[in-house]
């Protein structure tokens, strides 16, 4: 195969390789059956990495063009393109013939460009994956409430009737309003209806905020290591996202406050409890440290808290919010990590001055967040179902996270580096500086093993350093046998 690569055009070069293969196959040149060079020998050939040969064959396998078996290599698959009529009735899908890859935005370039490889690539990789530690939103089906919820959900109907159907304010529907600032109260902070909005999940809060807050230039200061949705945000209005150390121990105050003073940031954003992806709970010292730091310097601290409740052990931590005396802080919460991914309904408490300029900006996105599920969650919360659901969460979670650590500990090698967790869903593993947790992930996926690379998590500049596994969607056998399976993956490859 001859493939003329553009280095300096703005189309990733996996894509190219995708492109050109696909174009084989429509055109006939490359018939069902035939097998592809192998991504080492592929890689070599084009001068390229083999990751990015493996990303254009793991588009092409997601779109069912090819067929890739362990141990006997990559396949075009039959009955591609067989019906003509369809295709000429469709002739935006040959890609001589239209290309939409031409109008992709500067936004979105950028955010694939940092992260390095397509996302969706390894969702589709799902369905076939036996040990899926990739995906934090797996919901454990066995432990959900679905009674309870469904009749919150009809509880919410019958009570608060066509209220729940009709147009509602952007800030929220009352009543689960008034619930969270009763239960804001109980976290140490003093809120009031006009300081709360409600909005659909973590992500739409972070681009509110961003939008209300950041000129394309403005410097974003994050954990080096932090949410994914996070940085598509930051990245997306134009933002410099500058990340600052963090371990299991917590944040390097010391770089941050040269950040500071060096770079003159808006916003500071931080998850200080139960990480995503580290897992660290911050001590107490350091909240309070932050707090003075972001007074001093006039910076914005944004304090994502999405799952404070999932505590293994002991007294929840209370918020940094709790703590701020100046004012600096915008509290988000959320239910969905603590509930169910798909409920998606998450809330920012701020002054009140902001909570109506954010409610404006929210009014030219979605108007208000689905209101029936609003609603549901009223019911769900005053009829006592939620803290016995957090109570059940957490027990099951602290059973499976103590199955991940024996199995950690006795199927990974001494030189993978990991840290005992007090809460949350997430585990950090750090990896040798000579073992890469790409290359891992594309040796372990065929084995059925999906885990999330360190690459979907940095801030800035990328240096081998990890990935994360999340453990709630599996049962106790298929986390002994996934970590079995990856941690023969690392040892194969070190």
């Amino acid at each position: 195969m001859i493939f003329n690569l553009s280095f300096e055009s703005g189309t990733p070069v996996y894509i190219q390789i995708k492109k050109h293969i696909e174009r084989l196959v429509r055109e006939g040149i490359l018939k069902p059956g035939i097998k592809l060079p192998s991504t080492r020998e592929l890689a070599r050939s084009l001068g390229v990495s083999r990751n990015t040969v493996v990303q254009a064959y793991s588009l092409l396998e997601a779109e069912e063009i090819v067929q890739s078996t362990t141990g006997r290599g990559t396949y075009i698959k039959s009955g591609i393109y067989e019906d003509k009529a369809l295709e000429r009735k469709l002739p935006w899908e040959g890609l001589d013939q239209f290309d939409f890859d031409v109008f992709l935005s500067s936004s979105w370039r950028r955010i694939s460009e940092r992260v390095g490889y397509d996302y969706n690539v390894f969702l589709s990789s799902e369905k076939n994956a036996s040990y899926n530690f990739f995906n934090p939103e797996e919901c454990n089906e066995h432990s959900f409430p679905i009674e309870d919820f469904r009749y919150s959900l009809s509880a919410a109907i019958k009570r608060y009737k066509y209220s729940l159907l009709s147009a509602n304010s952007a800030r929220g529907f009352p009543p689960l309003v008034e619930r969270i600032t009763i239960m804001m109260r109980g976290r140490g902070i003093e809120a009031t209806e006009e300081n709360i909005i409600i909005t659909s999940g973590i992500q739409q809060g972070l681009s509110l905020i961003a939008h209300l807050f950041l000129d394309p230039g403005d410097t974003v200061v994050l954990e080096r290591f932090t949410y994914p949705g996070a940085l598509n945000v930051f990245r997306s209005v134009k933002a410099e996202c500058i990340g600052v150390p963090v371990d299991i121990d917590g944040i390097n105050l010391d770089i941050l406050e040269n950040v500071f003073k060096r770079r003159n940031p808006k916003l500071f954003y931080c998850i200080p409890t139960f990480h995503n992806p580290i897992g660290y709970l911050l001590p107490e010292n350091q909240r309070r440290a932050l707090v003075d730091l972001c007074s001093r310097y006039r910076v914005i601290l944004i304090e994502d808290d999405y799952a404070h409740e999932l505590y293994f052990d002991g007294q929840e931590p209370l918020p940094i919010k709790s703590i701020d005396d100046v004012g600096c802080v915008i509290y988000m919460g959320s239910f969905s990590e603590t509930i169910f991914p798909g409920i998606r309904i998450s809330w920012i408490v701020a002054p009140s001055k902001i909570i109506k300029k954010i409610s404006v900006l929210k009014k030219s996105t979605d108007l208000y967040t689905n209101l029936i599920l609003q609603g549901a969650l009223v019911e769900f919360i005053k009829n006592g179902y939620f803290y016995r659901y957090i109570k059940k969460k957490v027990k099951i979670l602290r059973k499976l996270y103590t199955t991940l650590y024996n199995a950690m500990m006795r199927y990974f090698p001494d030189y993978v580096k990991f840290s005992r967790i007090k809460g949350g869903m997430f585990q950090w593993v750090e990896l040798p500086e000579n073992l890469d947790s790409l290359e891992l992930l594309f040796d372990s996926r065929n084995m059925g093993v999906l885990f999330a690379p360190d690459r979907l998590f940095l801030a800035d500049e990328w240096q081998k350093s990890g990935f994360r596994l999340s453990f709630f969607g599996l049962c106790e056998s298929e986390i002994w046998k996934g970590i079995e399976l990856l941690g023969s993956v690392i040892k194969k490859n070190f």
